[in-house]
């Protein structure tokens, strides 16, 4: 890349819960590459979905010029904040997961049925054709469908138990305490992720029986190769979330130069058993010492940024209350989510007319498609902005009318006057470009 590039490019990145290592160490993917592009990344976590649209949201307004987003496990919450990146022309690439594909421009993700085909042959050449095996699985993911699917190959598996934990070690810890405690025959025990399984670790240990319980797990963390080392755990399937992460980043560069960018991009799943784990640990040691640095940098802003916001936590509250967003240099788009009352409505109304004259705005749509309840203070309030911004010159648009909303508005007789409305963003775009031509 220019040295050009190198000092204009910002990328904007939400992750997932960063208590898990998992996406530790893909954060560490993430802004290795960022750096040997010279790319500047702000980068945000939380393992809540709300939290999570409000990043996404916050981002956009700094105007990032692409996204990188490690959803919790949601489609709509992000599916307006997502058509507006795609408006605003901001390549938005998912890490893992594959939940969003349809909305972003490109999912990174390990190939997991590949991974998922080695950890059961090595079951059987472990175990058997005949083992007993149960299967937890995480919320919204498919790993421990796959897993059944693909033993199906062997007809005299038996899938003995089926559960779903949250994730964490100590869902896998309950799960397999209660299926063991029943005394139900159990050969293998599978989890959707390395967590879950070093928590079925613990309960097999509990209760002494290490050695007569095959655990597998998935993500090939550090704790995990430690229990496959001691014999503890038989395999991981490695989704090595260090490439992940680099390879968001380079197809978030090929998508910002215009250049064809797959949908769907696997990284390869690696199994590691005790015969490989030395390697796959000079590995994981290898990447500490960043993952450490990014950990020491990421608390020392994070403590700066929790001191500008307790500074000025009234103007954060009422700024994300009502974001604005430039489309271009004459439209800006306002989403507006959750419920508006006396106090939100004044400050929407004033923040909008201050944004219309500080860009000199010629249109300003404002989506209503979040709202829960539209009444007649809500649309006495809008009719007022709109008729407040034709002040400034400038013309409102009201997008997300749906049928259930208009049936509303027209059995509480409220009148909108000359505010144009649109079932939805695109049309209202489309809108006011032919206005714009009418000019």
């Amino acid at each position: 890349m220019t040295s050009g590039t190198r000092s204009t490019i910002t990328l904007g990145c939400v992750l997932n819960d960063p208590r898990f290592t998992f996406w530790s160490i893909l954060r560490h993917g993430i802004r290795s590459r960022a750096a040997d592009h010279g790319i500047a990344v702000i980068d945000q976590a939380a393992g809540a979905v709300e939290a999570q649209v409000e990043m996404v949201a916050d981002l956009l307004r700094r105007r990032v010029h692409a996204l990188i987003l490690g959803p919790a496990h949601e489609t709509r919450a992000f599916a307006q904040h997502l058509e507006l990146a795609r408006l605003a022309r901001v390549p938005v690439i998912e890490v893992d997961g594959g939940i969003l594909e349809g909305y972003v421009s490109a999912t990174v993700r390990s190939n997991e049925r590949q991974g998922l085909m080695r950890v059961a042959e090595l079951l059987v050449a472990h175990l058997g054709d005949r083992m007993r095996i149960a299967l937890i699985a995480g919320p919204r993911n498919r790993r421990a469908e796959i897993m059944a699917e693909v033993l199906r190959q062997w007809p005299g598996v038996q899938i003995v138990a089926q559960s779903t934990g949250d994730w964490t070690r100590d869902s896998g810890r309950r799960l397999a305490e209660e299926w063991l405690r029943t005394g139900q025959p159990i050969d293998a025990i599978f989890a959707a992720n390395d967590p879950m399984a070093l928590g079925v670790v613990d309960a097999v240990e509990a209760l002494n029986l290490t050695g007569s319980i095959a655990v597998v797990g998935f993500d090939g963390l550090p704790e995990a190769l430690r229990a496959i080392n001691s014999g503890a755990m038989l395999a991981t399937v490695n989704q090595d979330p260090l490439c992940i992460g680099q390879q968001a980043v380079d197809t978030a560069l090929q998508a910002l130069r215009s250049e064809p960018v797959e949908r769907q991009i696997l990284t390869p799943g690696e199994l590691i058993t005790r015969d490989t784990v030395t390697e796959s640990a000079l590995r994981a040691l290898d990447l500490l010492p960043g993952i450490m640095r990014d950990l020491i940098e990421s608390n020392a802003e994070r403590q700066r940024l929790q001191e500008e916001i307790i500074a000025a936590q009234r103007s954060t509250i009422q700024e994300l209350s009502t974001p604005i967003i430039p489309i271009d240099a004459r439209t800006l788009i306002v989403p507006l989510i959750g419920a508006i009352d006396s106090t939100r409505a004044a400050q929407m109304t004033q923040t909008i007319l201050e944004a219309i004259g500080d860009q000199r705005a010629d249109d300003v749509i404002i989506d209503i498609t979040g709202i829960a309840v539209v009444d007649t203070s809500v649309a006495n309030h809008l009719v007022q902005t709109a008729q407040a911004a034709s002040l400034l010159g400038a013309h409102v648009t009201l997008a997300g009318m749906s049928p259930e909303v208009a049936q509303t508005i027209v059995q509480l007789g409220i009148k909108l006057g000359q505010l144009t409305t649109c079932s939805n963003l695109q049309t209202a775009l489309e809108v006011v470009q032919r206005r714009r031509g009418r000019r």
